[in-house]
Parts: C-alpha cells; structure tokens; sequence
C-alpha cells in the first residue's frame, strides 16, 4: 500500500539520522583523529555498491544490447538526466553555489549513497550530505508519487525514481503498474545509474 511504501521510506531515513547521531556521539567521546579512516571506509563502501550493482543486472538476464536499444527506456532516461541537469543549473546561483558544484549535486538522479559519497569527498561533508538528503528526498516522493501517477502516465512516474527505478522503487513501479513497465524501469534506471558516476566526477573536476 501507499502508506507501506511510505514507512518504508521513513525507516530508511530513520537509520541514516540514527547514523548521523552516533557518529556526532563518537566524535564527543573519543580525541582520536577518525577522517583518514572514513575517507578510507567511504572509498570501499563505494567500490561495494558498484559491484552489487553490477551482480545485479548480471542476475536479471538482461543482456547490454536490450537494455541499449529500448526506446522507451532511453528516452525517460534522457529526459529525466536533461531535465535534472538544467534544473541543477538554473539553482546553482540561488542556491550560492558554483555552476558545476550545482551540476553535480543534480547528476545524482536518486542514487543518493553514491552521489554522499562522491561529492563529499571532493566538496566536504557538508555538500556531501545535502547531496545525500536531496536524493534521498527525490526516492522519498518517488514512494508517494509512483502510485498516484503510474496508471495515467506511466513514463512521467518510472521517471520520478530516477537510478532507483532499478532496485529500490521498482517493486513499487511493479505492484501498481503491472509487469509491462518492469522492463522500461530497469532500463531507465540502469542508463541513469552509468551516467551518473561519470558525471558527478566530470563537474567537479571543472
């Protein structure tokens, strides 16, 4: 239902402030200088979450070539990394930031444990966790959105999960727009999923 998908939502987040306060308890506790460790931690967390990634597509049977060629997918995925990347633009200078600083926080597409990570470490933790909360935001109204959209237009909801239309809020996508959008959502979210560490690493090197 909406509301489990909701909660779910909410669990998730739940756990990230619970980690948010335990790191800010250790860190009055204890003197001993921790940032190389995290640095060190985040980099093979990131390596992880790649290879998971990649045995997942490998386990759904889907070869590279149809993933490639599906219109539709390709399609939803250009416009929703068009769409992000304007946007991300257009805030940059309300928001007080860099043109590309602005860029990459939106080349996240809702991938928001790889987008923390990469921009923290290139910009700080402070940009590292807005970029983390805005894709993590996105995932959260992709849970409310996708079942009050995905009968009447199909495309625009796949879209709202963005990299997440592969994993998180595919079962979502599954239950309240049948089988025949699996496919289109696995592969939007796979060609957003590529774009999107190439991206952020291309404009924060600008």
């Amino acid at each position: 239902s909406k509301l489990a998908a909701l909660l779910g939502s909410l669990q998730l987040a739940g756990v990230v402030v619970l980690g948010v306060m335990v790191g800010l308890g250790l860190g009055r506790i204890t003197t001993v200088d921790t940032h190389h460790g995290a640095e060190l931690l985040a980099e093979w967390v990131l390596y992880a979450l790649l290879g998971l990634i990649g045995c997942q597509l490998r386990n759904s049977g889907m070869p590279l070539k149809q993933i490639l060629l599906n219109r539709h997918g390709l399609a939803i995925a250009t416009s929703v990394a068009v769409s992000s990347l304007i946007a991300g633009l257009l805030a940059a200078p309300l928001l007080g930031l860099r043109w590309n600083e602005g860029l990459a926080m939106a080349s996240g597409f809702g991938w928001y444990s790889l987008s923390g990570i990469l921009i923290g470490d290139q910009l700080g933790p402070l940009f590292g966790g807005v970029a983390f909360f805005n894709d993590l935001a996105r995932e959260l109204l992709a849970f409310l959105l996708i079942p009050l959209t995905i009968r009447r237009a199909a495309p625009l909801a796949i879209g709202y999960g963005g990299a997440s239309s592969m994993d998180f809020t595919l079962p979502v996508i599954q239950q309240h727009g049948g089988v025949a959008c699996v496919p289109i959502a696995v592969v939007s979210g796979f060609i957003l999923s590529l774009l999107s560490p190439p991206l952020i690493l291309l404009f924060l090197s600008l």
